[in-house]
């Protein structure tokens, strides 16, 4: 298996935070410094629909550029620490918004739907992307759905027409499914399936509701790999009109296949405005209807003309052959290259590093939503996926202020934006600073990692993303330093941290090493001793 070079003092890194005035900054933490950086990454963050932790989930990678992608420590070992997994790409590729990496990441957990996500990095920032896993029986916001058997005959097949109807998540009106008397049903290899009668189990999304769209393929609007019309394959973005999930169980072997088409009728919604034209909907209007089987494909099946009026509903109608997802939607092409944005402002001259939100819009909805981390060397994020045309993004701070919002520049164009400071303009900065120095040596090093670095006011629940510790130093104006007490948490690689009960001072420089005011840490001190000795021997 490759691996890269490593130094591992493991006395490791996030210590840096937390101080008293008779208390080192350093107390039980461990330190880990490396003479290979991995520049390039993504970090995902993979949550259940409350958006807590989700226990025994595995990482696969399934598709595209997977051969350059390790871990942090440089192997092909993925896992979740807490929530997060960092991947990274092998430093001798450098990727770019012309030639990103792509890959899929797979995530599976016992009693959870398995979801796969596709991944680009580029040279700019991909900050940290929310995964969230969804259990089979679970009903959000957003969502309705219907399970009703029906009677089959001797030789499988429905003696009757049966019809099976519920109401539009999108509250447009009533979903229909339209199954012929004599319909036999089938498996994915086309063999016919008997047995006493047919579970259907239909559910209705409301693509408008984010809570909602997390139960789409890749919980996303935005898909890499869309078989189009002309059976091309495009990026981009999903507006969606109506979306349904159809399944069906005889004598529990899932349906695929059916002897005759079905009938799907859903509503449309009378408020739907094209992002692509402006035009508000009308009967006449088309929408193109797309399949998803669930291996990440969206794939062109036909068109339908919408039909009704404002007063009696507007709807689409189609035939199925098989089941899946359906999407009855326009669909809006990426640039081809990713969407560079570069931030600046006056807060970022003396580094200061802030989180941020940014998220992606078009036609009105929100089609992605990540948290950066920026400063005054790393100002440059990249988004995927997004519309060539029509596209938008607003910034917010931690606490969802908007700080600024704006249209995305054309494809191959780097969108400037200037933010105001995200962060307590009155606050006072702190910065966070740590060094390493070798055993009889004076000079001291900062090779060490960059790593996630989270934060909350002690006595309460939830930890806030505090930004990346690159190199060892960071510099915040979000902490008070008035004795106000946190808890910390680092993340790296497959190493987690929490430390509690420290306040922060302006200043918080700290040194490991022997020297007097160095810090060796206060647990197994000898050990990280010998290890700090041998690694440095390394050097």
């Amino acid at each position: 298996m490759k691996r890269f070079k490593k130094i591992a003092i493991y006395t490791w890194m996030a210590a840096l935070l937390g101080v008293s005035s008779c208390e080192s900054p350093l107390k039980d933490f461990n330190l880990q410094i490396s003479t290979e950086v991995i520049e390039h990454y993504v970090t995902l963050r993979v949550v259940d629909s409350d958006g807590n932790n989700v226990n025994g989930v595995s990482v696969a990678l399934v598709s595209g550029d997977t051969h350059d992608i390790y871990n942090m420590n440089g192997h092909k070992d993925f896992k979740l620490t807490d929530n997060l997994i960092t991947l990274g790409v092998d430093p001798k590729r450098t990727p770019t918004a012309n030639d990103p990496i792509r890959f899929r990441v797979q995530f599976t957990a016992s009693g959870y739907n398995t979801q796969i996500v596709p991944v680009a990095i580029t040279d700019a920032s991909a900050g940290i992307q929310t995964v969230v896993l969804t259990q089979p029986s679970e009903i959000p916001d957003g969502v309705e759905q219907v399970i009703e058997n029906v009677e089959l005959g001797a030789n499988g097949s429905t003696t009757t027409e049966a019809i099976v109807e519920l109401p539009s998540a999108s509250g447009a009106g009533d979903m229909t499914l339209t199954i012929p008397s004599g319909t036999q049903f089938r498996d994915e290899s086309g063999t016919v399936i008997t047995g006493t009668n047919v579970q259907i189990v239909v559910t209705s999304i409301d693509a408008d509701n984010e809570e909602a769209v997390v139960l789409l393929p890749g919980g996303d609007l935005r898909s890499d790999q869309v078989v189009l019309e002309d059976g091309s394959t495009a990026a981009g973005t999903f507006s969606p009109a109506a979306v349904a999930d159809i399944k069906m169980f005889v004598n529990g072997t899932q349906v695929r296949q059916f002897s005759q088409p079905l009938v799907v009728s859903m509503p449309v919604p009378a408020n739907y405005v094209s992002p692509i034209t402006g035009q508000a909907l009308a009967a006449g209007a088309t929408f193109q209807i797309f399949s998803n089987s669930g291996d990440g494909a969206w794939r062109f099946e036909q068109s339908s003309t919408v039909t009704g009026s404002a007063s009696t509903g507007y709807r689409v109608s189609f035939p199925i052959t098989h089941l899946t997802f359906y999407m009855a939607a326009e669909f809006g092409v990426a640039c081809t290259s990713a969407r560079v944005v570069n931030f600046s402002g006056d807060w970022m001259t003396n580094g200061t590093t802030a989180p941020i939100q940014v998220e992606a819009l078009w036609g009105g909805k929100v089609i992605f939503s990540g948290d950066y981390s920026i400063n005054n060397t790393n100002n440059s994020i990249s988004l995927m996926g997004v519309p060539a045309t029509g596209a938008m993004i607003v910034v917010r701070n931690q606490a969802g202020s908007i700080l600024e919002q704006g249209a995305l520049a054309a494809c191959g164009q780097v969108t400037a934006m200037q933010l105001p400071n995200p962060g307590d303009a009155t606050g006072t900065t702190s910065t966070l600073q740590l060094y390493v120095r070798c055993p009889d040596k004076t000079n001291v090093i900062t090779l060490l990692p960059t790593f996630q670095m989270f934060y909350r006011e002690s006595g309460t629940a939830e930890f806030k993303y505090l930004g990346a510790v690159d190199n060892g130093f960071l510099r915040t104006s979000l902490l008070k330093t008035d004795g106000t007490e946190y808890d910390f948490k680092a993340i790296w690689g497959q190493r987690v941290k929490i430390v509690n009960n420290h306040a922060v001072r302006e200043d918080n420089t700290s040194t490991v090493g022997i020297q007097p005011g160095d810090i060796i840490g206060a647990k197994a001190g000898a050990t990280n001793l010998a290890i700090l000795t041998e690694e440095c021997n390394k050097l």
